[in-house]
């Protein structure tokens, strides 16, 4: 009797309880995409990770809730996927906060990575791609190296691509790889390499002598 005499009387308790769970399915969904596109920092949740699928899967209203949030987390917090996914959704709202975490870092690889999203997102910028460089000089680390190849590329700049191209024959295998996948360059001649340096390919007769 209790239902059927607010669903005759059409009560407004009954609609705002109503507007309510509603507002509140709402913030679990858009925790749970959160949730999703960013897991935890560790080697087991984010190794081999993309989150792009679900980005590109987002409604305009998600689109809008989650950008609000990836601002605020990156705010209190420095973490390169939160940027990366910002500049799969080229959010310019977070333009700022990507700023912020650039001029905060004290590594040159992050740097890096930090102006290249800010320059993916401006389809461009010269002030970024000078930062990439001068900060591409201060990486000696051989693993730090590799892994900011394929952040430089992005930034389609021919002085830049000249540097990544001294790499692509380097004494190490590993090095040499990166430097030539990151700028569409055929790895065959560097995988015959190792191979014969492993004894696994064996030296045709004309290259004996090389």
């Amino acid at each position: 009797m209790l239902n059927r005499k607010f669903s005759a009387s059409k009560s407004p308790t009954f609609h705002i309880l109503s507007v309510g769970n509603k507002q509140k399915n709402e913030v679990r969904n858009i925790e749970h995409l959160l949730k999703e596109l960013i897991p935890p920092s560790d080697y087991q949740h984010r190794n081999g990770f993309s989150n792009e699928h679900i980005v590109l899967s987002l409604s305009e209203n998600e689109k809008t809730e989650v950008e609000r949030n990836l601002i605020e987390m990156l705010e209190k917090k420095e973490d390169d996927l939160i940027g990366e996914t910002l500049t799969i959704m080229k959010s310019t709202d977070s333009l700022p906060t990507l700023r912020k975490r650039l001029d905060l870092s004290q590594s040159p690889t992050m740097k890096i990575i930090w102006a290249s999203y800010i320059n993916e997102i401006k389809s461009g910028d010269g002030e970024m791609k000078k930062i990439a460089l001068n900060e591409f000089y201060k990486v000696s680390e051989k693993y730090s190296q590799i892994g900011i190849f394929h952040h430089l590329a992005k930034f389609c700049d021919s002085r830049i691509n000249d540097e990544i191209r001294n790499y692509i024959n380097d004494k190490d295998y590993l090095t040499a790889y990166n430097a030539r996948t990151s700028l569409g360059i055929d790895t065959t001649e560097i995988i015959n390499r190792e191979q014969i340096k492993n004894g696994i390919g064996t030296k045709k007769w004309w290259e004996i002598w090389k």
